[in-house]
């Protein structure tokens, strides 16, 4: 089964799930369900090792926090910036001078793509990470944090295919 079919299932068993649950005919997800859909969802190995076991012993925001902690140091270490959060994410991805490029950027829809991608990176950091990282027992659902886990993962996958167009010394590298 390929990706798309397992999302396809899962969502399909989801509605089924959540409709049982109304009715009250099933209690709330069980433990080996939760790992599955971990294990579906969160496939880059860096932010599997992250958070796994974090996610699997019930601390949810922390497993949150450590997935955009994670993507925040590898964009950090791919991009060799010093900046740190939104303010990071903003400079790696500008449409107008990235270093860290998600397409060409030749057409109108490629620089809508970088614009909106750095939008999503910096707003991560700033809605998802800070709160989880600067507040005491935040809590989150498991639901919520696989849905949170599963964008980091997209996020991360993306930055990892991202092209580099600068040197550490600021210098663009020639095409």
């Amino acid at each position: 089964m390929d990706q798309k079919q397992i999302r396809k299932v899962l969502r399909a068993s989801s509605v089924v799930q959540a409709y049982a649950h109304q009715i009250g005919l099933v209690p709330t997800r069980t433990v080996p369900a939760l790992i599955v859909m971990f294990d579906t969802l969160v496939t880059e190995s860096l932010l599997n090792k992250t958070t796994r076991q974090l996610f699997l012993d019930g601390h949810y925001a922390l497993a949150v926090e450590e997935a955009y902690k994670c993507l925040n140091n590898v964009v950090k270490s791919r991009s060799k910036l010093t900046a740190d959060g939104a303010d990071l994410m903003r400079t790696a991805f500008s449409p107008k001078n990235p270093i860290l490029k998600l397409n060409p950027l030749k057409t109108e829809s490629q620089k809508n793509h970088q614009q909106g991608y750095m939008d999503i990176f910096a707003g991560c950091m700033t809605g998802i990470r800070n709160p989880r990282a600067h507040e005491h027992r935040y809590l989150d659902e498991p639901d919520v944090a696989l849905e949170m886990l599963s964008l980091a993962n997209h996020l991360l996958r993306l930055v990892q295919n991202a092209k580099l167009t600068r040197s550490q010394s600021g210098r663009r590298f020639k095409p």
